[in-house]
């Protein structure tokens, strides 16, 4: 059996780390952190400044105690790409270099800036179809995060695609449904919609509107700098008694729910399948009234991915789930999950 590695979910606004501990099967918490990264180190998923990401990293692991060294990173984005697709292929010859070859029609990046798997789910053999799960970032994406990695002093062993990261959760925690399912990512700089069926991601639909336009939409109702607004909207009891506070969050709820309700019929259309149940994860998903709002617009209910309700979480460690949420750690559970 595999070693455990340190979670690292790098956002733009926050920082999570997760190492576990499993024990026949079941899992617990040994070190968990979370600290603030400072604005615009990372943006979109690129690493824009290393030197303070490995910071802050550094900064989040000193108040660890016996932390390993390897670690799981995630990786997130508009040009990051994952999703299920169906191709030609004649069965013959190594898949994955058959697929180079036409890699940058179906995922926009040519092979050769690319670093992606492809994985064979099925092949039609009388029609010369493969049916596969392709997951793709272009290298230098890559190597930024390898390197902000060396430089906190940890050994990058796993670079992985948040949007797995959350699907493999999702799937430790329910088992694999015989439905397509949806969990909705709210970031900071956008959202990301992943719809999965039978264990397999099949399309992540990125929406440009994360706690950053919420911020920005709080900032100019309230006549404070963005600064503030960040600071409001992490603080629960103005969230909750502030009119003008809730005004923005409801809105931004309403708004960013009926955008994913756009996607959801998307999603629909082309693949000619519903998702049945819808989760929520990241810090943006217990900001007051935004989840609510959603439900709303949606017309369906979403439950909070929350990883500790199969993880075991120390009681000498909830407060660091309660700074953010516990299903703010969804994308770091699920790279901690993962076997060195």
């Amino acid at each position: 059996m595999g070693s455990q590695l340190l979670g690292v979910d790098a956002g733009a606004s926050n920082l999570k780390i997760l190492e576990l501990k499993e024990k026949k099967g079941q899992f617990s918490v040994k070190n968990i952190g979370c600290v603030r990264m400072p604005a615009d180190v990372v943006v979109d998923g690129m690493v824009m400044n290393h030197e303070a990401a490995a910071q802050t990293i550094k900064g989040c692991l000193a108040d660890m105690k016996g932390h390993g060294k390897d670690a799981a990173l995630g990786m997130r984005g508009r040009d990051v790409v994952v999703k299920r697709i169906k191709f030609p292929w004649n069965g013959k010859g190594n898949f994955q270099e058959s697929f180079l070859w036409g890699a940058e029609q179906y995922i926009g990046i040519s092979g050769s800036r690319a670093s992606f798997d492809a994985q064979l789910l099925g092949y039609d053999s009388a029609a010369g179809i493969a049916d596969a799960v392709v997951a793709a970032a272009y290298q230098e994406k890559v190597a930024d995060c390898v390197s902000m990695a060396h430089l906190a002093g940890l050994k990058p062993v796993v670079v992985d695609i948040e949007a797995l990261a959350l699907v493999n959760l999702s799937i430790a925690m329910h088992g694999i449904k015989k439905h397509p399912n949806a969990i909705v990512d709210i970031g900071h700089d956008c959202t990301n919609i992943v719809f999965y069926d039978n264990g397999y991601v099949d399309m992540v639909k990125s929406l440009p509107k994360g706690c950053k336009f919420l911020m920005e939409e709080m900032a100019q109702d309230m006549d404070i700098d963005m600064s503030k607004a960040a600071d409001v909207i992490r603080d629960q009891e103005t969230m909750s008694n502030d009119v003008d506070a809730q005004a923005a969050s409801m809105s931004f709820g309403s708004g960013l729910g009926a955008e994913i309700e756009t996607a959801v019929e998307t999603y629909i259309e082309d693949k000619r399948k519903e998702p049945v149940d819808f989760f929520v994860c990241g810090a943006g998903a217990y900001v007051p009234g935004v989840v609510s709002q959603m439900e709303i617009a949606m017309k369906v209910a979403v439950a909070h991915l929350d990883p500790f309700k199969m993880i075991e979480l120390p009681t000498s460690m909830k407060t660091y789930a309660d700074q953010l949420g516990p299903a703010a750690f969804a994308v770091a559970a699920g790279l901690a999950m993962r076997k060195a």
